[in-house]
């Protein structure tokens, strides 16, 4: 039989000129899963551990590539303003 594993693999596409959190934007991760000759439970619960040991990881990483796209981002909405026609309805304005 052969060693079972749980794999997980991202390849992100960020914007032009993000400083990220480390030079790949990419990465793949893999947890072993121990073979359990006593039963199906055993087998779930290290199924189960596999699992949350990539979630963590993945989420740490990719928590990070969130904050430094978000942080490249927010100065490109603060320069948006809107044109005359755009206002909004002032004082008489729909009232005949």
């Amino acid at each position: 039989m052969t060693q079972q594993v749980v794999a997980v693999t991202y390849d992100l596409i960020v914007p032009d000129g993000t400083h990220g959190p480390k030079p790949e934007s990419s990465a793949s991760h893999t947890r072993p899963v121990a073979p359990s000759a006593s039963g199906h439970k055993e087998y779930y619960d290290a199924l189960r551990a596999a699992i949350g040991e990539i979630k963590e990881v993945t989420g740490h990483e990719l928590t990070a590539w969130r904050n430094a796209v978000g942080n490249g981002e927010l100065g490109k909405e603060a320069n948006v303003t809107k044109g005359d026609d755009e206002d909004e309805g002032g004082p008489g304005e729909g009232e005949e």
